[in-house]
């Protein structure tokens, strides 16, 4: 067999062999896309069913979530555009330093330019002429013609190094234009959002204000408690179901392993710990009170499996970490993840906040094991 073919033939067999993986890293990347999409809609299923009993849409408790998710999305919207603000500054910053330079060389090749014209100006063609009037030796009139057509290129790449140097000022400054501009237009949306957040946390208050005189009655208070708390062991209780029916994947290090030994997931004061009771209802997770707008981090790698609205309990994340464990993530102001995607560990997925109806900010933070509530805190690092 010819050498030449040996190479084109061992390539056609080896992409043979590795054609059936790529179908298989193809159909199982298509698989994952459709059991998130049903995750997706068992999700969406569930938070409608749950805000459509007992007239939740028509009661405070509605137009809290209305509000709660609208200051969501504009504080979700305020970290990103101060992210791309952020980015166009360090550009335009970047951008006006590399223009320094350039502006530099061309003063300074200017000078040296204006030197050499005015030079080639006063003597035009004469020194070849009298060259070849004057020196009698061919191979001195040679040497020295040569050096004159040097002296000559070296001008005309002088002049062309201008040019292009030229151009490039002016893409500078082009782009330094653009970027400007995109600074100008991303302050303006950013002051928009800020604006309109502002006037949601308002009316937040008035709505909070009229929810706490509905729930003045400690009877009443009580009864909500427990329903809050029913409507978190149904979704749990469903997402166990969902989870098991799409098959998500694993884990890269088992969870039970890291007992102890995982980060907390904001840095707050532990204002509430698990297992006290309120208005006669055990509390299954812990409040870590912190400034509003803080980043919450994931505590380990996983899979968000819920990011939405859930009354008692505000905007609420719940991740899967595999092996029957859950962590959850609520009163927030923001949540950054949707469901579906992974997250590693301390990786941001929301920011602190007061929603659900609480008075001050901070984060609810739970873990449960096989939908059994954990104390959280054994989990976590020791502070």
């Amino acid at each position: 067999m010819s050498r030449i073919y040996r190479p084109a033939i061992l390539l056609v067999l080896s992409l043979c062999v590795l054609m059936p993986s790529f179908s298989f890293a193809a159909n199982e990347e298509a698989a994952t896309a459709a059991q998130i999409k049903a995750l997706q809609k068992s999700v969406r299923q569930l938070t409608a069913a749950l805000n459509e009993t007992q007239g939740e849409k028509k009661s405070v408790q509605g137009e809290l979530r209305t509000i709660d998710k609208k200051i969501g999305k504009l504080a979700k919207q305020i970290g990103t555009l101060n992210k791309q603000l952020g980015g166009a500054e360090a550009k335009l910053k970047k951008l006006q330093a590399s223009r320094k330079p350039i502006l530099a060389s061309l003063r300074e090749q200017a000078k040296g330019l204006e030197v050499q014209l005015k030079q080639q100006y006063k003597t035009g063609k004469l020194p070849r002429l009298q060259l070849l009037l004057t020196q009698r030796d061919p191979e001195q009139v040679s040497r020295m013609l040569q050096y004159y057509d040097r002296i000559n290129q070296t001008l005309a790449d002088k002049l062309q190094h201008f040019r292009d140097d030229l151009v490039k000022l002016d893409q500078a400054e082009e782009a330094i234009r653009s970027t400007q501009q995109t600074v100008f237009d991303r302050r303006d949306a950013l002051q928009k959002s800020a604006t309109e957040l502002k006037a949601g946390r308002s009316e937040r208050k008035q709505v909070l204000a009229r929810l706490e005189k509905d729930l003045k009655a400690g009877s009443k208070k009580l009864k909500n408690l427990k329903a809050d708390q029913q409507r978190l062991e149904k979704v749990l209780a469903q997402l166990q179901i969902s989870i098991s029916e799409v098959a998500l994947g694993g884990n890269d290090r088992a969870f039970s392993e890291l007992k102890g030994r995982l980060p907390w997931p904001v840095k707050g004061t532990l204002t509430r710990g698990f297992g006290s009771m309120r208005e006669g209802v055990r509390f299954d997770g812990v409040i870590l009170t912190a400034k509003q707008g803080r980043a919450v981090k994931a505590i380990h790698h996983g899979r968000v499996v819920f990011s939405d609205w859930l009354r008692g309990y505000g905007l609420l994340l719940i991740i899967d970490h595999g092996g029957g464990y859950m962590t959850m993530y609520g009163q927030a102001d923001s949540l950054l993840k949707d469901v579906g995607e992974w997250v590693s560990a301390k990786e941001t997925v929301a920011t602190v906040g007061n929603s659900g109806g609480n008075s001050k900010p901070g984060l609810f933070f739970a873990l449960r094991y096989k939908g059994k509530a954990r104390n959280p805190k054994q989990w976590l690092v020791r502070r």
